[in-house]
């Protein structure tokens, strides 16, 4: 190639860099250029002025045209500045005065090769980055990218959960972060410290599956009723993203337990009251399905005004089943916009669950797991298996034993259950302890009645049950504020089971099967690596991972864990979680889970700012700030 040619096509080079982006520099001369398997070096130089203009900063892309016909995307590594003093060899000596001249010198940036593309293939939008195998020439044209040749170069996908604005030198760039829907099948897990963005980030990303995934079901098990701001908008409505608003409807899944409606018997009596008509005529004259229905309503009513204060319901409607069991309440509310909130009350008969209790409550051993349906039909008539019966022939179990030598020894044995006592005394205490707790989270039997909860001959007004786990869509928010940490996980482990017992039977009988994505904050809590109490059972929490995370990607399940504590998380879960999305953290948190490389970035990071981890992109790892809340959020009202 003459020189001429050379020149010409130098020249060719640049003006496809300026339709590129905008051009900063060009590859040193007086730099060996490096472009290898073990090496990589490729020194830019900048003129001082553009060094001013461009501002280039640590972490940006920049982009090369080589004399190879290709493209190179690289990051900035390291930015060298010298004075001319140091170039010229002079030695500074005390008190020198200052030479403001010699600040006007060439920055040299080095790169770090990333992805390599094709010039024709980017120009006719057919680019599919590789790792860099062509060679840099020197005084190769060196640009800034625009976001869409930052985007192609870096092969981020175009579809899927929406996370934030790709993070560049310190700034967001315009560049939308995305996990594919096959990405999340294969579990996400999202650490950070506290205030570093985790809810936003888990909002933002179910306001997108629902979104952009066609009939998806998002499940969201919420502590603190975050997800349940997602019917309204946000305080700051983002400058990046306006098509997705606030949800019109949800779903809320609400434990009700006894404690819940003892201490709001009286507000729901009247409320219920005031529905009928009838402030004055006691709710045991009225028809059973009408009376149900007004305590549903009044639930509901009570429901808003706890949820959304200051709200206005402008109507309901209940439905009853069986008589007395209120299956779902239609609310459609008022707060600052319409929305409709679909209450489901929620409690287990025990009755109707015993045999399955020690795979959701894990809180009995191995052999009382495998001992528990005989233990409870032994104990019970077949048509008084409630969890009442169950403790009242423990205690007269326990009032006519005595504990001797570490042994429990049976003194009346025609009085008591001749099944418990020939357990050892450590397996009888496992049953009694854990059906105490099963017992004390409220949660089994739940009916609200005209009389007072201890009372005999109390007339049921209404009763409540499980939902039809088929019928679940959109958004269903699990609001676990009103019971006990205990009483959560027993009743995650049972929403989850059911959920996905209903994909698996999907499956089976060749249905299309609903994409499911199951949001868990405090993921720790609910899958812990190991707890304080003795009689905590790992291996049920650890099928429950396994059913969820293995057997979940055949079923078209996702499931999102986050938590700011890592170290009390089960290893099931870091492993089985193939995409890992880490916030600003301490460098044993990111050790934790494989990411100590990103520990300088991530340390100190802003709110918001984090790097995901994942199989699906091409350069391994992305970072990226999340877009600001996209609905309501608690921490900016």
């Amino acid at each position: 190639m003459s020189l001429e040619e050379l020149s010409q096509k130098i020249e060719r080079l640049r003006q496809i860099a300026s339709s590129l982006g905008e051009i900063v520099g060009r590859v040193s001369l007086a730099e060996v250029i490096s472009v290898g398997a073990d090496k990589h070096r490729v020194v830019v130089d900048m003129s001082f002025n553009a060094y001013l203009r461009h501002r280039v900063k640590i972490g940006e892309y920049l982009g090369v045209v080589t004399l190879q016909d290709s493209i190179m995307l690289g990051r900035v590594a390291e930015i060298r500045r010298r004075h001319a003093a140091q170039i010229a060899g002079i030695e500074p000596f005390y008190d020198m005065p200052e030479d403001l001249r010699g600040l006007e010198t060439p920055a040299q940036i080095a790169l770090e090769p990333i992805t390599e593309c094709l010039i024709d293939d980017m120009l006719n939008n057919r680019c599919d980055p590789t790792p860099v195998h062509t060679p840099v020439d020197p005084l190769s044209v060196v640009f800034r990218p625009s976001p869409t040749v930052i985007a192609k170069m870096l092969g981020l996908p175009q579809d899927g959960a929406l996370l934030g604005m790709l993070y560049v030198g310190g700034a967001e760039l315009p560049v939308e972060v995305r996990l594919p829907k096959k990405a999340l099948y294969h579990h996400v897990l999202v650490v950070g410290t506290t205030g570093a963005g985790k809810t936003v980030l888990l909002k933002n990303m179910a306001l997108s599956v629902l979104h952009e995934v066609n009939d998806a079901l998002v499940v969201a098990l919420d502590t603190r009723g975050d997800y349940l701001d997602m019917t309204l908008p946000p305080d700051a409505p983002s400058n990046f993203v306006t098509k997705y608003q606030p949800l019109d409807e949800i779903t809320v899944i609400m434990p009700m337990t006894r404690d819940f409606i003892d201490k709001h018997r009286v507000e729901i009596f009247s409320k219920a009251s005031r529905i009928l008509g009838k402030k004055d005529t006691p709710l045991e004259v009225v028809r059973e399905e009408e009376r149900a229905e007004a305590v549903g309503r009044a639930l509901a009513e009570l429901y808003i005004e706890k949820t959304y204060p200051g709200a206005e319901v402008l109507g309901s409607k209940a439905k009853v089943v069986d008589k007395t069991q209120i299956s779902e309440v239609e609310v459609i509310v008022e707060a600052g916009r319409v929305f409709s909130v679909r209450l489901l009350p929620w409690a287990l008969k025990f009755g109707e669950v015993y045999k399955e209790v020690p795979y959701f409550f894990p809180f009995f051993s191995d052999k009382v797991s495998r001992l528990f349906p005989r233990l409870i039909e032994t104990l019970t008539k077949s048509n008084e298996r409630s969890v009442d019966v169950v403790i009242k022939k423990i205690e007269e179990f326990v009032a006519t034993s005595s504990k001797r030598r570490g042994r429990y020894i049976k003194q009346h044995e025609e009085e008591g259950p001749v099944f418990l006592s020939r357990l050892q005394p450590s397996q009888v205490g496992n049953f009694e302890r854990g059906m105490y707790m099963l017992y004390d989270t409220g949660l089994f039997d739940v009916s609200y009645s005209t009389g007072e909860a201890t009372s005999e001959n109390r007339r049921l007004s209404a009763t409540f049950g499980e939902p039809d786990y088929r019928q679940l869509s959109g958004l269903v928010v699990v609001d676990l504020r009103f019971v006990s940490s205990t009483a959560a996980s027993a009743v995650v482990y049972r929403v989850l089971s059911r959920t996905f017992k209903v994909r698996e039977e999907e499956f089976e009988s060749g249905v299309v099967r609903r994409p499911t994505f199951i949001f868990i904050d405090e993921a720790h809590f609910y899958f812990p690596q190991g707890r304080s109490w003795e009689d905590f059972n790992k291996d049920v929490v650890e099928k429950v991972i396994d059913r969820l995370t293995r057997l979940g990607r055949r079923e078209g399940v996702g499931v999102v864990f986050a938590t700011h504590s890592p170290a009390d998380l089960n290893d099931l879960v870091i492993q089985l979680t193939n995409t890992k999305i880490a916030m600003r953290s301490e460098p044993k948190v990111l050790e934790r889970i494989g990411m100590e490389e990103f520990a300088e970035v991530l340390s100190y990071a802003q709110s918001g700012v984090a790097v995901a981890k994942s199989f699906v992109y091409r350069t391994h790892s992305v970072t990226f700030k999340t877009l600001p809340p996209l609905t309501k959020h608690k921490e900016t009202r």
